[in-house]
């Protein structure tokens, strides 16, 4: 019997590191798996603000703006209507600066055939001074149009003519910019000094009448 617990003594004294291991091996395993369940979502809430962000942020393409007014230039230069208009939207609208109106690719075509027969014919125009501002994934546009090559009406050669150009552009189908909204307005010069002796005649008219009445009074008591 002796020799029988002994036995069993020894036996139980070699498994119990075994056990221990196990054991530990056990509990460890839970933690692991604890730690990567908790690390994903972390990863995945850093990743959000991103995607998110991008999503919003306007497309900051100056050059593809500044290309869309080359490509009007170049047609108004060619004195092609259609080209011109088919810088615009489907529902564009257009004010030239004498206050004509047109909406559509069809009305704005007509605008601008009617000009290169007309007053434009012949001319040129250049787009500089750009002010671009991009506003949910619009490109508001300030700039100045300088148009040469313009005919006074007795036929001589009239001086360039600079206006304000202010344009709204999409990008629809993320190629091209097209403009939604065109307005043109003229920059008129102030008028020259030609006012002043104006001015005057009515000072010397006033200072006349005060002068000579009180006069013809004193004379005939």
């Amino acid at each position: 019997m002796k020799i029988r617990f002994a036995a069993l003594g020894m036996t139980l004294l070699l498994a119990a590191p075994v056990l221990a291991l196990a054991q530990a091996a056990t509990n460890a395993a839970p933690a692991t798996d604890m730690t990567s369940q908790t690390a994903a979502p972390a990863a995945a809430d850093t990743m959000a603000p991103s995607k998110k962000a991008k999503a919003a942020a306007p497309a900051q393409d100056e050059a593809g703006v500044k290309a869309a007014f080359a490509n009007v230039s170049d047609a108004w230069n060619a004195g092609d209507a259609k080209k011109v208009a088919s810088n615009f939207t489907p529902d564009s609208s257009f004010m030239n600066a004498k206050g004509d109106e047109g909406h559509g690719k069809k009305e704005i075509q007509k605008m601008f055939a009617a000009e290169f027969e007309g007053p434009m014919k012949g001319s040129q125009i250049a787009f500089d001074d750009f002010q671009i501002r991009f506003w949910n994934n619009s490109a508001l546009v300030d700039c100045t149009a300088t148009m040469t090559g313009l005919k006074k009406e007795d036929g001589t050669d009239a001086d360039p003519m600079k206006t304000h150009v202010f344009s709204i552009l999409v990008n629809r189908s993320g190629k091209k910019w097209e403009s939604l909204v065109v307005r043109v307005y003229g920059m008129h010069q102030p008028a020259a000094a030609a006012d002043t002796p104006a001015a005057a005649a009515p000072a010397a008219a006033s200072t006349t009448p005060t002068d000579t009445k009180p006069a013809a009074k004193d004379s005939n008591p």
